[in-house]
């Protein structure tokens, strides 16, 4: 008999406050006379766990038991909850945990849903990125993945993963590259084939205090040197492309149809493309080396056609 199946089946009957012998048994896989057994072991110990037969009988805590909330407070578990809600869609494991926590608050837990998932079908591989990248990371394996680069280009990498990192609207697996031989972000969207290694991870984050501040980028593996102030004249209609990549600095009316923005952004090569995406309805007022190679961009692809 294990404690932590005698601590789960005290604290589901405290979040459902009466369960049956037959539920208790489909929930753990086990027979509904092991879960009597289980029931006289929890009676022994000092928990007072009634069992009723008959229609509307049931497995019931007596009401003046309660466990001993005084070591977090109601906020606290709040907290605490609310952040094992926000990931359990990537767990990819039980709800026992998430069953614990939900019986020792109060609370109305579920306030709250994130899902980290791309409007697509395809949430179960996001899933099983997560649960390989998640026992590599913690049993310190190596991975081996195959990664599509910016330049349209497909390599193949060994990595020693640190961490998964949230940043952008977008998630990164960050390690140590062995073909690099440095710290690397690969963006998870771009990882395929993906196999979890035998090999011991070596390298350790630690070794490497700087290179999370300085941030490498995800697009060529390089640094992130320094930033631009771009102003522009944009139509409302597009605004909200600007906002969901951006913290912008400052928003003025020009007319009825266009507002001037300014931001701060990256000064890497892709910012071009970014700015050409939003094509004759943005303009570009600063800085004026940006505009010319804007416009030298648009004679190019003018002549392609």
């Amino acid at each position: 008999m294990q404690t932590e199946h005698l601590f789960e089946l005290t604290y589901i009957i405290l979040e459902k406050k009466q369960v049956t012998a037959s539920q208790m048994a489909e929930h753990f896989g086990v027979s509904a006379r092991t879960i009597y057994r289980w029931l006289d072991a929890l009676n022994l110990a000092g928990v007072p766990v009634v069992a009723t037969k008959g229609k509307g009988g049931g497995i019931q805590l007596s009401p003046e038991f309660t466990l001993d909330k005084a070591v977090l407070t109601e906020n606290e578990k709040q907290e605490i909850l609310s952040s094992v809600l926000a990931l359990q869609v990537l767990s990819g494991g039980t709800n026992s945990a998430v069953s614990k926590l939900k019986a020792i608050t109060k609370a109305n837990a579920d306030w709250i849903k994130v899902d980290f998932a791309p409007w697509n079908p395809e949430q179960n591989k996001i899933k099983d990125t997560f649960s390989i990248l998640k026992t590599a990371i913690l049993n310190r394996k190596e991975i081996s993945i195959e990664y599509y680069s910016a330049e349209g280009k497909i390599i193949k990498r060994k990595v020693e993963p640190w961490k998964i990192v949230f940043k952008g609207q977008a998630w990164y697996l960050y390690g140590f590259c062995k073909n690099k031989k440095a710290p690397r972000y690969f963006k998870l969207s771009r990882i395929q084939n993906l196999k979890l290694l035998k090999t011991e991870i070596t390298k350790e984050e630690s070794d490497y205090p700087e290179n999370e501040q300085q941030e490498n980028s995800n697009y060529k593996g390089d640094k992130i040197s320094s930033f631009i102030q771009l102003k522009v004249m944009i139509k409302n209609s597009e605004i909200h492309r600007i906002l969901d990549e951006y913290k912008v600095d400052s928003i003025e009316d020009f007319d009825e149809e266009y507002k001037t923005l300014t931001l701060t952004v990256p000064d890497m090569y892709w910012i071009k493309s970014w700015i050409l995406s939003f094509g004759s309805s943005i303009k570009i007022l600063e800085p004026e080396n940006l505009r010319k190679e804007i416009k030298n961009e648009i004679i190019k692809m003018y002549k392609n056609i």
